[in-house]
């Protein structure tokens, strides 16, 4: 219990000591007035989730899940159906109203209200859990992270998300609401049909909001799944240059004559790349800035559209392409497995020369080399324990661990 704050329990338990009265009204009488001397402490109650608005403006009745427990507590029948999906839900719908319908013929009254009540708190609670589920699924995926903390995380999560965001789009594609509309086809009082016509109207309202989502979560997984990959290179090469620290560059090193001029770095400047708004001295050409923007902001007009035609082109069957040389790095880490011995990048790339060349591939050793070291930092965790790359060649002057090297050799870590 400990992601619970004490403070808000016992705020929500004082709003129930407090408000005894009328929650006990709105429980007993079905609802109560909201626009009395109690507004406040109703507004307060509705805040509070404890009470929720009714059909007719200014009536408030209580919440479901309060009103769940009450009945639970004070031995009250209540339905004992569960609402697992929709199909389900308008089934129990369907009954209620037959009771309903069956209670006024009859003259029963008291019976009717019962079951009108029943089939106003199936509404309400058939509705707000969809609503929940909508709202929590699209504060999944329009957060940074949703409810997790690592991207990796939050992929499988958006996964699990559009499969059953999809599940539940088929599922409700299958029903039609219109049918609900037989459920009037009698002489039935404004009420019951003002209710089943709000239901048509919102489930009607909940299949594009369903599919904006889905759409929205299939965006997002494929950024998601980029970033992740992106991040995923970027965490090994600084995991490599952590092990391995290449750059420790001195601050004097723009007067360092010895080095190369490419290398050289030219000393701080003392401008600043912003402004410092609390300087007074900038302060007056500030304002002048800013009022001769305001008076160059205008509303323009945008140009007429172009029409053009659209040529279709008969369909192309493309031919499968790959990185020929991506591959043959991979031959070179296998063959550094598969031996036990350290494979030199240089000496493979010698070897392999006539070979590339008789299928008309070429590649300098300065990139062949970095393309080496570039694929060394796109394996996982597990592959980089099993084998490690030793950079060789010249240190740089005037820069300590600074190497201009020429070969990389892969080696199997024992």
């Amino acid at each position: 219990m400990a992601g619970y704050d004490t403070k808000d329990v016992a705020e929500l338990l004082r709003q129930l000591g407090s408000n005894d009265q009328l929650l006990a009204e709105a429980y007993v009488f079905g609802s109560i007035q909201g626009d009395g001397g109690d507004a406040r402490k109703i507004a307060a109650l509705h805040k509070k989730s404890l009470l929720r608005p009714d059909d007719e403006p200014g009536d408030y009745r209580v919440s479901a899940e309060l009103k769940r427990m009450l009945n639970r507590l004070m031995r009250k029948q209540s339905s004992y159906r569960q609402l697992t999906d929709m199909g389900k839900v308008i089934d129990v719908l369907e009954d209620t109203v037959n009771d309903y319908r069956l209670s006024v013929i009859g003259d029963q009254q008291e019976d009717a209200e019962y079951y009108l009540d029943q089939f106003d708190d199936l509404l309400y609670e058939a509705k707000d859990n969809l609503n929940v589920s909508l709202d929590n699924m699209h504060y999944a995926i329009s957060s940074q992270f949703g409810f997790v903390s690592t991207i990796s995380a939050k992929v499988r999560e958006n996964e699990r998300a559009l499969t059953y965001a999809q599940k539940l789009l088929t599922e409700l594609q299958q029903i039609d609401p219109e049918t609900c509309y037989e459920w009037m086809n009698w002489a039935c009082p404004v009420e019951l049909a003002r209710k089943i016509s709000g239901f048509i109207y919102w489930f009607n309202q909940t299949l594009p909001r369903l599919r904006y989502i889905i759409d929205s979560m299939r965006l997002s997984l494929f950024k998601l799944r980029r970033d992740e990959k992106q991040a995923s290179l970027l965490r090994n090469m600084a995991r490599y240059l952590h092990k391995h620290p290449e750059f420790e560059i001195n601050e004097q090193v723009f007067e360092d004559k010895t080095l190369p001029k490419p290398l050289r770095f030219a000393a701080p400047m003392p401008i600043k790349s912003y402004i410092n708004v609390k300087e007074t001295a900038h302060e007056t050409a500030l304002i002048e800035i800013v009022q001769s923007l305001r008076k160059l902001s205008s509303v323009v007009k945008p140009n007429a559209r172009e029409t053009s035609e659209v040529e279709l082109i008969a369909n192309v069957a493309m031919s499968f392409s790959y990185d020929y040389f991506e591959e043959q790095t991979e031959r070179l880490f296998e063959q550094a497995i598969t031996t036990g011995n350290p494979v030199s990048a240089i000496k493979y790339w010698q070897q392999a020369l006539p070979e590339w060349h008789s299928e008309q591939q070429h590649i300098d050793p300065t990139p062949w080399v970095e393309l080496v070291f570039s694929s060394y930092c796109k394996l996982t965790n597990i592959q980089q324990a099993l084998i490690d790359i030793r950079p060789k060649g010249q240190q740089l002057q005037g820069i300590s661990h600074n190497w201009s090297y020429s070969d990389i050799v892969v080696k199997v870590n024992n």
